[in-house]
């Protein structure tokens, strides 16, 4: 059996991760606050979803080096993004 091919594990690897990690903590705490205190947080929680989203597809394509669902991930991840600025700025 072959084993799934990964990267070593360097500081640019752990960055991401983290970055990750941090995102998804605050994605957390965000949908807290929305649940609590209503639709003033939603904009950023949509915000903070879409970054996350966009930094699953860096780590999904270049430490894991799964193409299935890393253009899923980057595409709703900058419709989520475009549409939350979009959301902060008045547009919508």
């Amino acid at each position: 059996m072959e084993k799934k091919k990964t990267s070593k594990i360097n500081d640019y690897n752990i960055l991401g991760v983290s970055v990750q990690i941090i995102l998804t903590v605050v994605v957390c705490v965000f949908g807290i606050l929305s649940l609590i205190l209503g639709s003033k947080f939603l904009k950023f929680l949509y915000l903070f979803i879409g970054l996350d989203l966009l930094v699953l597809a860096h780590n999904n394509k270049n430490i894991f080096h799964k193409e299935g669902l890393t253009i899923m991930y980057l595409s709703s991840g900058i419709a989520l993004t475009v549409y939350s600025i979009l959301m902060i700025v008045g547009v919508l």
